[in-house]
């Protein structure tokens, strides 16, 4: 093994005195590339040996070269965290915004790793919060998904305007992941539309309701999410609730203006949908909160008459009680 090879180990190994050894003998190429295009500083700061980092900038390491797969050493000083490695390697002039072959920016990687105070550390810095890697996702986005509220509160609110390619804006992932601290971030830094829609016209609320959410969903009410918006096949966030099962959800919507009498494209009420799915609970919630018996869809069949079709004799009760003749 060569001399640059040993050299380059004692890096990975975090040895500080054997690299200052080498480096006083003189000749070793500081720059040297293993097979994967690594080089000593890449190791350095893989290990967070902080003074071996130095000696090598001292020694006129590249700071900006890359490995095969376009890592540089700055990305892995932002997967380990270290603010100091990362504070020298800008200092000698490291691209705070070099990506690797898969887009992923030298933020990404610390957001990934969980990194929260070296990721804040290189927003400070002046890292791009929009850069979006090959899978079109930024930063926000990561730090969405992994639930990392404190993180979300230090990007700038003109990103939670970003939409995805399924135009979802981070406040819809952060519904759909249950992020609820998240979302009480982004709803207190404000600039963020609550009602926004993606692609198939859900908002963050109808989302939050889907996936049955009664916490973040009333984070949303409370913040001037409309309760009746429809999606591109007129299903509102009601019919999603009744769907669920969830009576909780129904009576929340209500008390925050949701129509209980509202239709989807079917002319389906969330009565219609509970009683022909035999959900004995919403029924009784929607008909508690005024629900029109007397409703029929498209093909003209009421609640009655799915509840008799399907045998729910209890539902069938409670329509009969609350004056449905057909």
């Amino acid at each position: 093994m060569q001399l640059d090879d040993l050299f380059l180990k004692a890096c990975q190994n975090g040895q500080k005195s054997v690299v200052i050894t080498f480096l006083k003998r003189g000749g070793i190429n500081v720059d040297k590339r293993d097979a994967g295009g690594f080089t000593p500083l890449h190791y350095a700061c893989k290990k967070g040996a902080r003074d071996i980092v130095r000696l090598l900038i001292d020694n006129q390491a590249d700071v900006n070269l890359a490995s095969n797969a376009s890592v540089t050493p700055l990305h892995f000083a932002a997967a380990v965290g270290n603010q100091e490695i990362i504070q020298c390697l800008l200092d000698a002039g490291a691209d705070i915004n070099a990506t690797d072959k898969e887009g992923k920016s030298v933020l990404i990687y610390s957001v990934t790793a969980k990194k929260v105070e070296a990721a804040k550390y290189l927003i400070a810095k002046g890292a791009d919060t929009t850069v979006k890697d090959n899978e079109n996702r930024t930063a926000l986005d990561y730090a969405n998904a992994l639930g990392l509220p404190y993180l979300v509160a230090e990007v700038s609110p003109d990103s939670f305007g970003e939409t995805d390619a399924n135009g979802n804006t981070p406040l819809h992932q952060s519904c759909f992941n249950g992020q609820s601290e998240v979302v009480k971030v982004m709803l207190a830094k404000g600039n963020v539309d609550v009602n926004a829609v993606n692609n198939d016209g859900e908002t963050p609320l109808f989302i939050a309701v889907a996936e049955d959410n009664i916490y973040v969903s009333e984070l949303l009410l409370e913040a001037g999410a409309e309760a009746d918006k429809a999606t591109n096949v007129g299903e509102s966030p009601i019919h999603a609730a009744a769907e669920n099962e969830n009576e909780h959800m129904v009576d929340v919507l209500i008390r925050h203006g949701a129509n209980v009498n509202g239709r989807n494209r079917a002319g389906e009420t969330a009565l219609i949908i509970s009683a022909r799915n035999g959900l004995n609970n919403v029924t009784a919630k929607l008909l508690e909160k005024g629900a029109d018996v007397t409703c029929a869809d498209e093909e003209e069949h009421t609640a009655l008459y799915y509840a008799t079709e399907r045998g729910y004799n209890e539902i069938v009760e409670l329509l009969l009680m609350a004056g449905a003749e057909s």
